[in-house]
C-alpha cells in the first residue's frame, strides 16, 4: 500500500494521463484491451529540481518501455527510479500541523472556461468533500471561488511557469499525446502551492463514461493532499485508472489518516460493536423461555479440544 509519497525537491509534477496511439495520434478512446500504466521521471523548472509522474494507456502491440520514455520526453524528463517517489513520510501541507487551528484547509480556485459541462464544477466540488470527510484524518479541501487565472504552474499557460500564491484548477488544451490531466504542486517563494488542468480535448463524463471527471479530479485531488500512488487494487490511488471510482477505499483512507491524523476513528479499522451481551463464563445469554439460568454456559469439549464457554440456546 505504498501511498505516501516524500518529495522534498522543490517542485512536483503528478499527472493521470491517458494516451492512445489509434489514427491520427490524437485523442481517441482507449479500447478494453489497452494497458494503463504509469511512469516516474525527473526534470528541472527554474533552477528547481521536479519529479515528473504519468499514467498512460499503452495500446495493444505497442512496446511499454519506449513509450514511457518518448512520454517522459516530451514533458522535458528523464526515466527516474520508481521508487525514489515513496518513502517514509509525505508532501504535507503545514498549515494541519501548527499552532493555529483557523487556517486548516487547503483553498482551491475553480476555472470554469473550456469545462465539457455545468457538471465539471459538481464533480470538482464533489472530490473535495470526498477528501475532507474523512473522519480521522484533519486534512480539508476549501471550494475558494471561482476564477479566471490560468494554472500558473502548468506548462500549457501562457508566459513562464510560475508560482502565484494560488491553488488554481481548470481545463486547457494540454500538450503531449492524449494527455488526461496534469497536477503540478510544490514549494515556492510564498509557501504551498498546487496547480491542476485536465485536457479539454478528451470525451468527458459525468454519467460514469470512459473518462469520468470526478474519479480523476479524486485521484488528482489525493496528489495534492500528498498521496502518491496505492499498490492496493481497488484504491483511488492505484495508479491504473480501472474505470468509475467516486469513493475512497481503506487503502486511501489509511493514507490520507496517517499524513493528517485525527481523533476521529478510521472506519476501516473500526471494532464492530457486539449485537448481544456477554455473560459470566464468556457465553451468550440464554433466551427466557428455555427456563435456564442467564449464566449456564458451560464449556464445549470435544476431546482433546475445549472451547471458551458456550451458552446452551
Amino acid at each position: 500500500m505504498r501511498w505516501i509519497h516524500l518529495l522534498m525537491l522543490p517542485v512536483v509534477l503528478a499527472g493521470l494521463v491517458s494516451v492512445v496511439l489509434a489514427g491520427t495520434g490524437g485523442p481517441s478512446a482507449a479500447a478494453p484491451e489497452d494497458e494503463i500504466v504509469s511512469v516516474l521521471g525527473r526534470s528541472r523548472v527554474g533552477g528547481r529540481d521536479v519529479f515528473v509522474h504519468i499514467t498512460f494507456v499503452v495500446p495493444a502491440g505497442r512496446d511499454k518501455q519506449e513509450l514511457a520514455e518518448a512520454l517522459l520526453a516530451a514533458q522535458g524528463a528523464v526515466p527516474d527510479i520508481e521508487s525514489a517517489a515513496f518513502v517514509a513520510s509525505g508532501f504535507l501541507w503545514p498549515q494541519f500541523s501548527d499552532a493555529s487551528s483557523s487556517n486548516n484547509f487547503v483553498p482551491q480556485y475553480y476555472n470554469r472556461s473550456g469545462q465539457p459541462s455545468d457538471g465539471a464544477a459538481t464533480s470538482f466540488r464533489r472530490s473535495q468533500t470526498t477528501w475532507t470527510n474523512v473522519p480521522s484524518s484533519r486534512f480539508t479541501f476549501a471550494y475558494a471561488g471561482s476564477t479566471t487565472r490560468c494554472p500558473s504552474l502548468v506548462d500549457e499557460c501562457a508566459g513562464a511557469q510560475a508560482f502565484d500564491g494560488r491553488n488554481d484548477v481548470g481545463w486547457l488544451v494540454l500538450g503531449g499525446c492524449c494527455t488526461l490531466g496534469v497536477t503540478w504542486y510544490g514549494i515556492g517563494p510564498s509557501g504551498h502551492e498546487a496547480d491542476m488542468a485536465l485536457n479539454t480535448s478528451l470525451p468527458w463524463s459525468t454519467t460514469g463514461g470512459l473518462y469520468d471527471i470526478e474519479t480523476v479530479f479524486l485521484h488528482e485531488n489525493g496528489h495534492v493532499a500528498g498521496l502518491g500512488h496505492s499498490t492496493s487494487i481497488g484504491a483511488v490511488m492505484n495508479a491504473s485508472y480501472q474505470g468509475v471510482r467516486r469513493t475512497l477505499a481503506c487503502d486511501d483512507i489509511s493514507g490520507i489518516s496517517a499524513l493528517y491524523p485525527d481523533a476521529g476513528v478510521n472506519p476501516c479499522l473500526a471494532t464492530p460493536t457486539p449485537t448481544a451481551t456477554l455473560f459470566p463464563g464468556g457465553g451468550l445469554p440464554v433466551p427466557p423461555s428455555l427456563g435456564l439460568p442467564p449464566a449456564f454456559c458451560p464449556p464445549f469439549c470435544l476431546p482433546p479440544v475445549c472451547l471458551p464457554p458456550i451458552c446452551i440456546p
